[in-house]
């Protein structure tokens, strides 16, 4: 018996090693925590933050393109020479002065680009509105994990809850039993099996703390208090609404619409490609040889112009890159009708899970309940015997299923709530 003494002081001696940083968490509160903390959620936030710039400056493009500039050139010329687009791209005559200053301002207006401004507004907009499903994307992820990973240490708490009471109440009824030789054999058995699993529940929930930490991005050593009871939660009796629900609410299916948007406008921009662009540009110059002549209106030289240009473009692959956009876009059409084959699956697989586990939860907790009254009412009116040591280790067993029972309606439930897009009432 020395063996279920040293399991007994060693289950005794494991309380919880770190302190309790706050009160009770809830489901709620764990969710909150987890997206708050989440460095995918954050990351997604900045790439909002990021399209809504681009936006932006997809709106600048149609605004006049404004520059100012200005340059002082030495020159020693033989011959006309041409300063390049960095200097101004102005032609120089061998007459001029050896120094001159110059400042410039100049304008360019698009007037027409076959859509192009338009399209590429339209596409960041689109983008902005696929980074806002992509940031609700990764806070639903988020809370999934926090979900689940509540749920799993509720569920090893209890295990780990169970496991210890029946031990110590097997240690116990051993103590009082008079037994032979096999007896004590098998009464040894018994208690390291019982030992066995309480030390894997204990095992099992210390990897469950850590996994929540993990969930909520929280600091190790943190011990968690969670406010919550370890049982099934109902869900609709059918997934009619479920699945009308995640047509709309489910975000990889409103990413899909704003790719098949995006899909779209990139076939229009193909086809841009064949229309002209006209702008409209204007440039004043001032030129004096010395730096103080540039404010004297008598003695800079005045220059100025507006032009209208018209650009036809001429090119081989437009046809071929028109073709290669609508054959993503067919893509994106056979990749979205998949997602929606697959979420009714994920549906319907996941309510039937939910809803028969639910039955059986309520069924093991029955029996496990009326098992135990049973047993006690038998202990009380008889003499503690091996069949009763026998019949502890069945009834933590018991208790063991109808809290599997529990913990995979659970799951199940979690599962349907992120294939529908949307959590249940609670």
């Amino acid at each position: 018996m020395k063996l279920a003494a040293v399991l007994t002081l060693a289950l005794a001696a494991c309380p919880a090693a770190a302190q309790n940083g706050g009160g009770a968490l809830t489901i709620d509160d764990a969710v909150s925590l987890a997206v708050k903390n989440s460095p995918a959620a954050l990351a997604a936030e900045q790439d909002i933050i990021i399209a809504r710039q681009r936006v932006r400056e997809a709106r600048f493009m149609a605004l006049p393109q404004l520059t100012l500039s200005g340059t002082a050139s030495r020159v020693n010329l033989e011959y006309p020479a041409v300063l390049g687009a960095e200097l101004g791209e102005r032609f120089l005559d061998p007459s001029i002065s050896d120094t001159f200053y110059t400042l410039r301002a100049q304008a360019l207006q698009p007037l027409y680009t076959g859509g192009k401004n338009t399209n590429t507004l339209k596409l960041a907009k689109t983008a902005h509105n696929q980074a806002k499903v992509n940031y609700e994307t990764a806070k639903a992820e988020a809370a999934l994990a926090a979900k689940k990973a509540f749920y799993n240490l509720l569920y090893q708490r209890r295990l780990s809850a169970v496991s210890r009471d029946w031990f110590k109440r097997a240690g116990a009824l051993n103590a009082a039993l008079r037994k032979d030789a096999f007896e004590e054999l098998e009464a040894a058995i018994l208690l390291s099996g019982m030992a066995d699993r309480a030390q894997q529940a204990e095992s099992g929930e210390d990897a469950a703390v850590t996994g929540f930490l993990q969930a909520l991005n929280r600091e190790p050593g943190y011990q968690p208090a969670l406010d919550g009871i370890f049982a099934p939660l109902p869900v609709e009796t059918e997934p009619t609404r479920s699945l009308v629900t995640a047509m709309e609410m489910r975000s990889e299916l409103k990413s899909e619409l704003y790719k098949a948007q995006m899909d779209d406008i990139a076939v229009n921009m193909a086809m841009v490609r064949r229309y002209p662009t006209i702008y409209l540009g204007a440039s004043y110059d001032v030129n004096a040889y010395k730096m103080s002549d540039l404010g004297d209106n008598s003695v800079r030289a005045n220059n100025w112009l507006a032009s209208l240009a018209i650009r036809f473009p001429l090119s081989y692959d437009v046809w071929t890159q028109v073709q290669q956009r609508r054959a993503q876009q067919r893509q994106g059409e056979l990749k979205r009708a998949e997602l929606q084959d697959k979420i009714r699956f994920e549906i319907i697989a996941a309510h039937k899970e939910a809803v028969f586990w639910q039955a059986e939860a309520g069924k093991l907790a029955d029996e496990a309940a009326r098992m135990k009254t049973a047993y006690e009412a038998a202990l009380r009116s008889g003499r503690p015997s091996m069949a009763a040591l026998r019949l502890m280790s069945t009834l933590c067993e018991l208790e063991k299923k109808a809290a599997d029972a529990v913990y995979t309606q659970l799951m199940a439930r979690i599962r349907l709530e992120w294939a529908r897009g949307r959590d249940f009432a609670r």
